[in-house]
């Protein structure tokens, strides 16, 4: 059976990278395509995965990204239409499953944030998998069409951390001197149609923080050229190349993120993680901020507060056995055929 992958952002890769192997082991076929954007295709260079390229960057206001999804999934549909797979997967691609649709084919969708518009999925796709700490009664707080979900055993990142086995070497490929206090930090989302502009004032904040503090260097992981600040301070690293995420959250000993990936890989590999993130609460960051591995900096006066050194990590979260069996169940089984 041939089955197909739609990267639509850079965390998307890490997340379908182990599910794609264990198909290949299983003797399917798999093939991606990926959204040009971020380090998506970087990533899949990386991890040498082949793929296709079918559109670019995000775009700001509502009526432009619904155009830019429907011509995204005008042209995934003609790329994928030859290949003739038996089913699609992607993590929160809205144009995998119009265009799954359009070319007779059932789509599976996997998400960890609840908040999120769930229209598209909850009309075009098969199974919308979703981890466990989303209970029945958030779902349908937030629209999910509750006979479409499935669940997964505990988190996403769960799914390629546990068997991590880290780039010891990427603290002296970044320059990282010993004896410093070593952050990661990574910019709010401004592109995403959840961003809220209080979370600009925080990162403005943390920038001129970590710029003037001697004992620490910052590795900055920009989204956009504007993330960057000008000039850069002599403590800052931004690397020119993707890296391999996990191993670089693995080697800090803060990370600081106004996104979600990031800051939740900290949180289960049990690095010091604090989230800016000003969105509406989900209830993975919820579980993570109660068991103690993540701190919420939900204003600015809270995210002065932080303390950038001293911080002790915590053990590793182990995944649970069913997990990724539990989502390549719902794939096989939205194409008919298990095995």
């Amino acid at each position: 059976m041939r089955i197909w992958f739609d990267a639509d952002n850079a965390p998307h890769v890490l997340v379908m990278r182990p599910l794609a192997e264990e198909l290949l082991r299983r003797g399917h076929e798999v093939f991606f395509t990926a959204r040009d954007r971020s380090s998506t295709c970087g990533l899949l260079d990386l991890y040498h995965l082949p793929y296709e390229k079918v559109g670019g960057r995000s775009v700001t206001g509502m009526a432009a990204k619904v155009l830019g999804t429907l011509v995204r999934a005008l042209a995934l549909a003609r790329t994928a239409a030859g290949r003739r797979p038996a089913v699609s997967f992607g993590h929160g691609s809205r144009a995998l499953p119009i265009a799954s649709r359009i070319i007779g084919i059932p789509s599976v969708t996997m998400y960890d944030y609840e908040w999120v518009d769930p229209r598209v999925f909850n009309r075009f796709c098969t199974s919308i998998l979703l981890p466990e700490a989303i209970d029945g009664a958030r779902c349908a707080e937030a629209g999910i069409a509750l006979d479409r979900v499935r669940r997964f055993p505990g988190y996403k990142e769960q799914l390629y951390l546990a068997g991590l086995r880290p780039d010891d070497s990427m603290a002296e490929r970044l320059g990282l001197a010993s004896g410093l206090t070593r952050v990661l930090l990574r910019p709010p989302a401004s592109e995403a149609h959840y961003h809220n502009p209080a979370s600009e004032a925080i990162y403005g904040s943390l920038l001129e923080r970590l710029g003037r503090d001697e004992k620490v260097r910052t590795v900055l992981i920009p989204r956009n050229p504007s993330d960057v600040p000008s000039p850069l301070p002599g403590c800052f690293v931004v690397p020119g190349e993707p890296l391999d995420g996990p191993s670089l959250v693995w080697a800090m000993d803060l990370v600081i993120g106004g996104g979600g990936t990031m800051t939740r890989e900290a949180a289960v590999l049990g690095v010091p993680s604090a989230s800016f993130f000003i969105g509406k609460a989900g209830r993975v960051d919820e579980a993570l901020t109660s068991s103690g591995r993540l701190v919420q900096l939900r204003d600015r006066d809270s995210a002065d507060a932080l303390e950038f050194h001293g911080h002790g990590r915590l053990p590793r979260l182990d995944a649970d056995p069913g997990l990724a069996d539990s989502i390549l169940s719902a794939i096989l089984d939205a194409s008919g055929r298990r095995s």
